[in-house]
């Protein structure tokens, strides 16, 4: 496990990602080996972006190459609020509202240097099916029962729709709960976190994504979050297509 230079971190689980994540205060680092340094580099470089549009996010503070055993942490600021998926029943539908309009925010955000290409995402999916890597947690159990080269086959057939509607805008390219701070109170958004997939990609990219974790992990429908983003009946063929092909790409 890589960890900071110094002692008074704290470690915490957190998060689906190779590295390890440590707090201290009000500052996060999260810590890799040699092998993750580009994928940190482009998370760094995508929350110095975002943080710079102004738009509710981490800072970064610091970045540190690790002597010893090599690898490097990036240390950025805590977003204030809670995670979505620790709110009480009670605040769903007011944080779904919240939600819609700040995604729609994000959406909206212009010249962002960082690209998702549908190609490369399913070029991504297609090295894991190959290499045997999907996690079988992160599908459901109708696409368990199916070999992952079965449900690639299934993303290659819907490509050439999906292209002919894209849409692109700023996506931030894992929008599930988690990665979405709340204020207990207001039920406002204070931030985005988790940023190594923003990108330029098409807007089903997120709202597949958080409208299944709405689905999930509050029980909840989604209209109000749909009707608040401005797509209150959405493409439910865009909606299937990146739903599936998320879980591929993990691995």
């Amino acid at each position: 496990m890589h960890a900071p230079p110094s002692d008074d971190w704290e470690p915490i689980d957190i998060g689906e990602s190779d590295t390890s994540v440590y707090r201290r205060g009000n500052t996060f680092a999260k810590c890799c080996a040699p092998s993750g340094i580009p994928d940190l580099t482009a998370e760094r470089d995508r929350i110095s972006w975002l943080a710079g549009t102004g738009f509710p996010s981490a800072s970064v503070l610091d970045w540190i190459e690790l002597d010893g055993p090599g690898g490097a942490c990036l240390v950025t600021s805590a977003v204030p609020g809670v995670p979505g998926d620790s709110l009480p029943p009670a605040a769903h539908d007011r944080a779904m509202r919240s939600l819609g309009v700040v995604l729609r925010e994000l959406h909206s955000l212009a010249d962002c240097p960082f690209e998702r290409p549908l190609a490369d995402v399913i070029a991504t999916a297609a090295d894991v099916v190959r290499r045997g890597a999907v996690n079988p947690q992160f599908l459901t159990d109708e696409w368990r029962r199916l070999d992952p080269a079965e449900l690639l086959e299934q993303v290659v057939a819907e490509r050439s729709y999906v292209e002919s509607v894209l849409e692109p805008v700023l996506c931030h390219g894992d929008a599930c709960l988690p990665n979405v701070l709340f204020d207990p109170g207001t039920l406002a958004v204070t931030g985005l976190i988790d940023l190594g997939r923003l990108g330029v990609a098409d807007r089903y990219t997120d709202l597949a994504l958080t409208t299944i974790q709405l689905h999930d992990e509050w029980s909840a429908d989604p209209a109000p979050f749909l009707a608040a983003y401005g797509v209150p009946d959405p493409d439910p063929r865009r909606l299937h297509f990146f739903r599936l092909l998320d879980p591929l790409t993990w691995g």
